[in-house]
């Protein structure tokens, strides 16, 4: 089962938790950089973001949807 995720298209803009044990930390914050990947092992979604601040060539993180607190959709 892959559930659409149009809402997370690339280029849309999130704000998303830390890894986890960094509870206190702030949001973190970066550009959907390409198509939601769904694990069908672990039935999570995973969403890969280009962290603001990040080089080009740094591959993108790996965030949950579930870590994803508010997005704006690309333009």
């Amino acid at each position: 089962m892959n559930e659409p995720q149009h809402d997370l298209d690339a280029g849309a803009r999130v704000a998303y938790t830390p890894r986890r044990g960094k509870a206190t930390a702030p949001p973190l914050t970066g550009t959907v950089a390409g198509a939601p990947v769904f694990d069908r092992y672990t039935s999570e979604t995973w969403i890969p973001v280009q962290p603001d601040g990040s080089a080009a060539d740094t591959e993108p993180a790996l965030v949950r949807r579930g870590d994803i607190l508010e997005f704006e959709a690309g333009g």
